[in-house]
Parts: structure tokens; sequence; C-alpha cells
């Protein structure tokens, strides 16, 4: 659960949220077993930390989570668009709860419940992974029991595995198979190491209910190592190792603000992940279509690949502003790289949370809101004019939020 496959060393702590515990809690430090092990209780679920330091984590650190009602309605418009059909999983309510459809869910025609599990999809900056597996409401820690009441994009693969086997072999190859394809990548090591756990965990929800036993250790060492493949740690500005930059400034991501610091490195350390269908790794930056930095060789072979692509869809709740050290108003947006970034890997389709504040321009968004209004490919534009119906005593200044699908 620990392992950084970029680097073969420990994922870091890329915070100083746990510098006060002395050496080996810094951030640019290594996790270690033994260091959690001095302070079992030191790395908690959001909603387990005290409500200050909620607040300072939310301002800083990445700290607030889509509730489950909204990563909900978000993986269902993706869902929408590969069914071809509305309520395929749930039926949502005006409360924000949803009803499970009960009945197996019936493929469209011309696709087959195989490619659904196949179909791999990415959260990005996942935080502790709500997008992914919904074990528990990220915003509130209610847990969601049953299995098939969840709605992560995890859970609904392992349903669909469910509902099409019946021998353990068969349930066992395509609910790994469903752990390949689904991906996510954080910064921060200890929402980092939640975020597998949470997936560790999800695994063990579902063998226990399906079989009515424990699966044993080394069953969960494979599933443990699929899952460090793709829950990795990464800087999304960068497409490297957290502080693994090159000699230079570097802008460490939060979602809703980043904080500036210099850190000098002697190379950056690209991130890797796996490709399970070609069983090899490949650097993440090297998936996108678009790559300046490298060699005209390079760049002539993206263009023989063509538009082949990894992630069929990609969805999450991106950092919003950096924070530059002044009021509120000045802060520089990210989200819009983020949005450009991931565009870059052509999915199929895409879903994002996003501060409304972009509609106005300014701020360097000019070009972002000409490309947004002029984008043909956009289905849903879900507009939230007061922020606290989404984020609970959080409030985006200057603005509601949007759901670009």
């Amino acid at each position: 659960m620990l392992q950084d496959k970029t680097t073969k060393k420990n994922i870091i702590w890329a915070t100083d949220a746990y510098a006060e515990n002395g050496d080996g809690y810094l951030d640019r430090q290594e996790i270690s077993a033994v260091k959690l092990m001095n302070y079992p209780k030191l790395i908690k679920p959001r909603i387990e930390k005290t409500q200050e330091d909620q607040q300072d984590r939310t301002r800083k650190k990445a700290e607030v989570f889509t509730p489950a009602w909204l990563c909900n309605r978000m993986n269902n418009y993706c869902d929408e668009s590969w069914f071809g059909r509305k309520n395929v999983f749930n039926i949502e309510n005006s409360d924000y709860t949803w009803d499970v459809v009960q009945e197996k869910v019936e493929m469209p025609e011309g696709r087959t419940w195989k490619q659904y599990v196949d179909s791999r999809r990415l959260e990005i900056t996942c935080g502790e992974g709500p997008f992914l597996v919904s074990r528990y409401d990220a915003a509130t820690g209610q847990f969601i029991e049953p299995p098939k009441r969840r709605i992560g994009i995890l859970d609904r693969k392992l349903r669909i595995v469910n509902e099409n086997t019946e021998s353990y072999e068969d349930w066992l190859k395509w609910t790994t198979r469903a752990f390949e394809a689904t991906y996510g990548f954080e910064y921060q090591g200890d929402s980092l190491l939640i975020a597998r756990i949470n997936l560790l965990l999800t695994f063990v929800d579902y063998y226990e209910d399906r079989w009515k036993k424990e699966p044993d250790i080394k069953l969960l060492k494979k599933i443990a190592n699929k899952i460090a493949w793709n829950i990795w740690q990464m800087d999304g500005f960068q497409d490297t190792v957290p502080l693994g930059m090159p000699p230079g400034e570097f802008f460490e991501t939060s979602l809703f603000e980043t904080d500036m610091v210099e850190i000098r490195t002697e190379e950056a350390a690209f991130c890797k992940i796996q490709d399970w269908r070609k069983k090899r790794p490949v650097e993440y930056y090297r998936l996108k279509e678009e790559y300046c930095a490298g060699s005209s060789r390079y760049i002539k072979r993206r263009f023989r690949m063509g538009n082949k692509k990894l992630f069929d869809c990609q969805i999450g709740n991106p950092p919003y502003q950096q924070s530059d050290g002044g009021a509120g108003a000045s802060a520089k947006p990210v989200y819009n790289i983020f949005l450009e970034e991931v565009k870059k890997l052509n999915p199929e389709y895409m879903c994002f949370v996003i501060p409304a504040k972009w509609y106005s321009a300014g701020k360097g968004l000019d070009q972002f809101r000409a490309e947004m209004l002029n984008d043909n490919h956009i289905s849903v534009l879900e507009d939230y004019t007061n922020s606290g119906d989404v984020f609970n005593n959080v409030d985006i200044a200057g603005g509601g939020l949007h759901i670009p699908a």
C-alpha cells in the first residue's frame, strides 16, 4: 500500500501537516510502516479530523471532498454516455438520495458487459477516491451499505461482474480486470494511502458479500499490487512525483488554493502507470496527444499512433486556484490548467466540478472561456449558484459551481 512504482521507493508525505512529529514525517520523506505504527491513529479520513484541521486543510491541502450524491450524479452522466440511456444503476431523488435499480443491468446494443468492466476510467486529484469507490460518503463519513447501493466507478464495475459471472474463477478474473481498469492520482501521501486502502477494503467487501468468506493474504497482496500501480502519487501540473521537479518554482496543489514554494532537485521523475492489457508500464505524460518538450522523433511517432487513448473516461474535482499570499480575489485560477491537460489524453467523456467564475473570464481565463463557449462536446452544464449547496460550510468566493460533462 505504500509502494511508489515510479521511484521504486515508498510514497512521500508531500504535506507538512505531520512535521511536528519530527524526523520521518517531513513533506519530502517517505511514509514508512514503522513511522505509521508509532502513531496508529495519525492518518485518518478528513471527516474524523478536528473542525480546525478540516478548515486549515480545506484552505491549503485539498481536503474538501465531493459529497456522494454529486459523485453519483457525475458518474451517472458518464454512464449515460456509455449506455446511451439514463437511470442505469440508480434513480436520483430530489433530496440528494438515490434508489438502486434492482434489475440486472442490460448492455446497450453492440456492447458487452466485459467491455464495460474493461472501460478504463480515471479520477484526477482523487483525494480519498470518492468517485472510484463509495464505502462511505467522504463529506459526511456515513457508510453506504449494502455494496449494491454504492455508486463509485469501481463499485459499478463490480456489480456488473457479480451479475454476469457464476464461477469463482470467472468472478475473480473479471474483478481483477475491474481493478486494472480503475485509475486515480493524488498529490498528498496521506490522502493517497486512504484511497488505496479504500479500494482494497472494497475488494474485501465484495469478496465477502459474494463468497461468504475472507480472501487470503496471497490474493490481497495481488490486488494491492494492482492498486499501487493504478492509484499513484503525482503532481498534476508536471506529471512527476511530488517534489521531484526540475530546478525552479513548484506549486503545491490543493483543492481551492495552492501554496507556492521553491524546490530544487536534480531531475524530475515522470510518473509511470501500468497498461495492463499491453502488460507494460508507460510514462503518464506520454499518453497525451501533445508533448511539446519531446524530440521531433517522439512527436512523429505519436502522429503515426493516431488518436489511441488509455482512458475512456476522466472525472473529478480539481484544485481551483493558486494562493499568492494576497486576498482571495487575487488568486490565480488553476482548474483550467487541469482541464486543458486532461483533454490531451483524448478521453471519450469527461466530467468535472469547476468554479462558475470562468464565465466572466479575466485572470488568464479569456482563452479558456472562449474554448468552453465554443466546445460543442459539452452535453451538460449543471449550474449551482451557491457553492454551499455542494460543499457544506465552504464558500467559493465570487461565484458558484459548474459541472460540465
